[in-house]
């Protein structure tokens, strides 16, 4: 893992001179002229690290080169995929339910791009759909679902899909540093999974402590959806909120609204879960400290060193670098900031070994948190009594200088990017789960009757694409009284006109 990595591109490409021969009887004086690395080529290298790849992904793209090269996609994939799903049995190179690599979910997605070589994201989404179809427990044996567009239903069967789906918030349910507001499609997958028993909890790192009100403000949308769907008290009962990764558990009442779950005493989160290595209850104050002291060192002196237009920010159990309005931070020094403190808090003279951390890029900021997703999903399993081989966790951020990647750890994962793939992957999760389609159910009437509104489609203040809906600028999104909330502070502030 490099170190000083916008440093380190600078002063390798120092070493680079033109190649010219200079003569030794030369009376003129010699002057040496360092070549500037092109912006083009820096940021060539920089895709070419391994904090910006996948391992597994990588290595599958490279046994799948010769079946696009010589033309031979349809007689040799399905081969090497079966290989995939052999070695991925055998040693277990995800969690042991990952191996159902289907092959016609990868013929499917492989032949959108027959003749050029495979993508990053054809192969993310052959294992996305092979993780859904595992913690569905779908087998051959199961009649297969209905296509979208056709006029003859799958035949009824059990609902068999997993217990519980764990979710990212920024970019996963709503758009980076936004709010969950107006997406009917993916908040009635939402409510058609805890209509069927499945818990669902955000595990998020904004960390607003447990000060439900603010939660509830990034999730606006969503609770309105279910108060009009008409869930009922067990139903709301199984939404879950846990906040700054793994440090604040909230849960749905009958009256839709987030409280605190209690942490100490019989039955609190805490002290229930207190038998997990990493629980919080096992954590000391003195090294919690100690650890954010680190870290926010650390990023003041990366601010001062790469003259970042951003502020230092430390909360109870997150230190921050965020961006000073209105300026942005670029990725490059947001992953730079990232593997300097993981190099720090891992290599370091004080150890933490103890105690769970987390340095990620969180694509407008880069914040240390006392904990990660792992074990945030590890406390929810246990808390619940639930096993790892029936959750999903679904997130954008899976490479080494993201949050999510802690949770390949404890569950199946899915990596998608937008809240779009996020609604996919549930609408195919509850095809395969029980032939459930998210597209009839919303044409029944009610609230789901509104249509699927696409994430990416364009809305203004004067209302969506069909006029149905309204949606208001950002900045009202967040609006509560005549304040605003920033997202990363959490602090309520005046809204000016």
């Amino acid at each position: 893992m490099p170190q000083n990595f916008n440093k380190f591109l600078f002063q390798t490409s120092n070493h680079f001179t033109p190649n010219k021969q200079s003569s030794t009887h030369s009376s003129a004086p010699h002057t040496h002229h360092t070549p500037i690395m092109s912006f083009s080529s820096r940021r060539r290298n920089y895709m070419l690290t391994s904090h910006r790849r996948d391992g597994l992904i990588e290595w599958m793209k490279s046994m799948l080169h010769h079946s696009f090269v010589l033309d031979m996609l349809t007689s040799t994939a399905p081969d090497t995929f079966s290989h995939f799903e052999n070695l991925i049995s055998e040693h277990r190179l995800l969690h042991p339910v990952h191996s159902g690599i289907s092959p016609s979910t990868s013929e499917e997605n492989l032949g959108a791009v027959k003749g050029r070589t495979s993508k990053l994201k054809q192969i993310r989404q052959i294992l996305n759909l092979s993780q859904v179809m595992a913690v569905c427990g779908w087998s051959d044996t199961l009649p297969p679902p209905a296509p979208s567009n056709s006029d003859t239903p799958s035949p009824p069967r059990p609902f068999t899909g997993p217990d519980l789906v764990t979710f990212d918030g920024d970019q996963t349910l709503y758009s980076d540093g936004g709010n969950f507001e107006s997406n009917p499609k993916l908040a009635r997958a939402l409510a058609l999974m805890l209509k069927n028993g499945i818990s669902i909890a955000v595990v998020t790192a904004a960390g607003y402590e447990y000060d439900a009100a603010k939660y509830t403000l990034r999730l606006t949308g969503l609770l309105k959806y279910f108060r009009a769907s008409g869930l009922t008290a067990e139903e709301c009962g199984r939404f879950y909120v846990m906040g700054g990764e793994c440090n604040y558990l909230l849960r749905l009442d009958e009256a839709y609204e987030l409280g605190p779950v209690k942490e100490a005493g019989p039955g609190g989160w805490v002290t229930s879960t207190k038998h997990l290595k990493d629980g919080p209850g096992n954590w000391s104050e003195k090294d919690v400290t100690k650890l954010l002291d680190i870290a926010e060192a650390c990023l003041k002196e990366g601010v001062e060193e790469m003259k970042i237009r951003g502020r230092v920010i430390r909360k109870k159990r997150a230190v921050g670098l965020i961006p000073s309005s209105p300026s942005s931070i670029s990725r490059e020094n947001l992953d730079e900031c990232a593997l300097r403190v993981q190099s720090d808090l891992y290599g370091g003279s004080v150890s933490f070994s103890n105690l769970p951390y987390c340095a990620f890029n969180g694509g407008s900021d880069c914040w240390v948190d006392v904990g990660n997703k792992r074990v945030g999903v590890e406390i929810l399993q246990a808390y619940l009594g639930l096993s790892p081989g029936k959750c999903l966790h679904v997130g954008d951020q899976f490479l080494n200088t993201g949050n999510d990647y802690a949770a390949r750890g404890c569950a199946p994962c899915a990596w998608i990017t937008s809240p779009g793939e996020t609604t996919y992957i549930l609408k195919r999760l509850l095809i395969f789960a029980g032939g459930i389609n998210i597209d009839e159910e919303g044409a029944k009437g009610g609230r789901g009757g509104q249509g699927g509104t696409s994430p990416k489609t364009p809305r203004n203040r004067k209302g969506s694409k069909t006029g149905k809906e309204i949606d208001l600028d950002e900045a009202a999104r967040r609006s509560v009284g005549g304040l605003v909330m920033d997202v990363y502070t959490g602090e309520m502030l005046l809204l000016h006109d």
